[in-house]
């Protein structure tokens, strides 16, 4: 049966969130993901934090969440200095940015597929 007999063509679409878990722990996410593209642009957390507008706090929290999660370090930081303090991704988290953001096209042209032939 095709839910367009339903609800008419048009009116629905298609949402949905994707994260991966780890023993029951969020590891990441799309969240996360802008989060940790933040850091790698910004070499910062706190500019990071200000471009997302996650706290500096809850940011600080969701890397070390993800790190325990894991067992590996995900962002390197240097204190301060005279010249402020500096971040930036592992190569670990730059392979996990990249094969989060394939599952999730891929998860996506699935789902958009099974959309359109149902509802469409």
């Amino acid at each position: 049966m095709r839910f367009d007999t339903v609800v008419p063509s048009g009116q629905l679409s298609l949402k949905s969130k994707v994260w991966l878990e780890l023993k029951g722990r969020p590891v990441i996410g799309e969240g996360r993901v802008a989060m940790l593209e933040a850091i790698h642009q910004h070499r910062s957390i706190l500019q990071a934090s200000r471009q997302t507008g996650i706290s500096y706090r809850r940011m600080r929290g969701a890397i070390r969440d993800m790190e325990a999660a894991i067992g590996k370090s995900l962002v390197v930081t240097q204190r301060g200095g005279r010249h402020g303090g500096q971040a930036d991704l592992t190569s670990d988290a730059l392979a996990l940015l990249e094969a989060f953001k394939q599952l999730i096209n891929g998860f996506r042209d699935e789902t958009d597929g099974r959309f359109e032939a149902l509802f469409k």
